[in-house]
């Protein structure tokens, strides 16, 4: 069983995937993303091109990670927009953790579009030798 699901079943909605011919729609995307682990800790690499640290927002309740990202464009001031195929763009990600991290070692860090989170098992988590006598 994998230690995390996404509970995220589509990715948008029919509306929001539709190619806009603006291309100046907000839309909301799943985004890609990897899960990798070990006995100690969970690391999740999730792609969020043009979001900066400040768009990003994640959330931890009831063993459901949130993970946010928001895009946006703006037009230089003085200017005016002349074509547009970048787009302001939400990131939704929801994931549910099957067992318990120690959510305040959890860490995050955003570089070059990649936000990668690290997340450290409890020790009730973790797997244990058990002697036999």
């Amino acid at each position: 069983t994998p230690i995390f699901k996404s509970i995220m079943n589509t990715t948008c909605s029919p509306r929001s995937c539709a190619p806009a011919t603006s291309g100046v729609t907000e839309s909301l995307r799943k985004p890609l993303y990897n899960i990798n682990g070990n006995a100690d800790a969970y690391e999740i690499r999730v792609e969020l091109p043009g979001v900066p640290k400040s768009g990003v927002k994640l959330d931890l309740e009831e063993n459901i990670l949130t993970i946010r990202g928001e895009r946006s464009t703006t037009v230089p001031e003085g200017m005016k927009a002349l074509h547009r195929e970048l787009s302001p763009l939400s990131y939704l990600l929801r994931l549910r953790l099957n067992a318990p991290v120690n959510d305040e070692q959890m860490t995050a860090q955003l570089e070059d579009g990649v936000l990668t989170l690290r997340l450290p098992l409890k020790e009730a988590a973790k797997p244990r030798q058990i002697p036999v006598l």
